[in-house]
């Protein structure tokens, strides 16, 4: 509740209006229902501070701050659309652009929620947005225990070029990489305007590899398809708040190419945990068991994991078999 000035009135036949500013904080609204809307006199309600630095590519750079209000259904809402509102109000709200997000919200007791992804195409500030509200909605509404978000800070760097690039090729240039060796993975991206760029990431193959292996470069979203086919993942069942932000940091992102080294060799989920590579002996234990409902056979094994970071919001996916040379 604010006081308010009204400068003038509208008259008009069909919906009367008043231009009004509002001004200092009176009080806090605790009801807003059809017949009337209740409130206190006082002190105000307690808001969570949003800071946004909104640096764009013409040259121009502009400091925001905000307040909404702490509440499980308001403050999601209202911090959706105070980002897209500034986004929409000093950048291109419709056509291609880019908007580049980094930075946090700090949860009381639990640390930090980091933000860092690319969003591009032609409405990138609601998938900004959105990118920034959805873990602050997932925490405020848990079911674990009460949520205090003490700060959101917030740096977006905006241009009006799309940044998409796709997979093309990948290719090592060892014909036989040998065991416990480290090979340069090269990864070929073309952008929406054909320009070609090649990353190298260097990978490890384990000392006790050996036959044939298989290199998969994809985005998230194919990866995440990948995993709860081929290793069977399932949804992390979070216990408290430290596992859910530790989950929520860990997402993945747009502007990362993700590298995983499988093997052929057998492995199994036991009890919702995946382990590759078992022994033989291991795995005809496991298959004898198989009724109690605790264990299902893989056919793949993760022998390694890499992020390869971009500049462009990256999608598509390509394998890469390789033999391993023994000594």
């Amino acid at each position: 509740m604010t006081r308010a000035y009204v400068h003038t009135l509208l008259p008009s036949l069909f919906s009367s209006m008043k231009i009004a500013s509002t001004g200092e904080v009176i009080g806090t609204v605790q009801q807003d229902r059809f017949t009337t809307i209740a409130g206190t006199l006082g002190k105000g309600p307690a808001l969570i501070p949003i800071t946004l630095s909104l640096t764009s590519d013409r040259g121009t750079k502009k400091a925001f701050k905000m307040g909404v209000v702490k509440d499980q259904m308001f403050t999601p809402l209202l911090a959706f659309l105070s980002i897209v509102n500034t986004l929409g109000s000093y950048e291109r709200q419709f056509g291609a652009a880019s908007f580049v997000v980094k930075g946090s919200a700090t949860v009381k007791k639990y640390g930090e929620v980091s933000f860092e992804d690319l969003f591009t195409g032609e409405q990138p500030s609601v998938g900004a947005a959105a990118y920034v509200v959805a873990p602050i909605n997932f925490l405020l509404r848990n079911a674990i225990e009460d949520v205090d978000i003490e700060g959101v800070k917030l740096e977006i760097e905006s241009t009006e070029q799309p940044r998409i690039a796709t997979v093309e090729r990948v290719w090592i240039d060892s014909v036989r990489p040998k065991a416990g060796s480290t090979v340069p993975l090269k990864v070929l991206l073309r952008t929406y305007r054909g320009e070609e760029i090649t990353r190298t990431l260097p990978v490890e193959i384990p000392s006790n590899a050996h036959g044939s292996l298989q290199i998969m470069v994809a985005d998230g979203s194919r990866l995440a398809q990948w995993e709860s086919r081929e290793l069977q993942t399932q949804p992390l069942q979070t216990r408290n708040l430290s596992q859910m932000i530790s989950m929520l940091n860990k997402a993945r992102k747009n502007n990362r190419l993700y590298v995983r080294l499988i093997s052929q060799e057998g492995g199994g989920v036991v009890k919702g945990e995946s382990l590759s590579s078992l022994p033989p002996s291991v795995m005809a234990v496991m298959e004898s068991d198989r009724n109690g409902g605790s264990y299902s056979p893989l056919r793949s094994a993760l022998l390694g994991e890499w992020e390869l970071s971009t500049e462009h919001a990256v999608s598509g996916s390509r394998t890469l078999r390789i033999d391993i040379e023994q000594d």
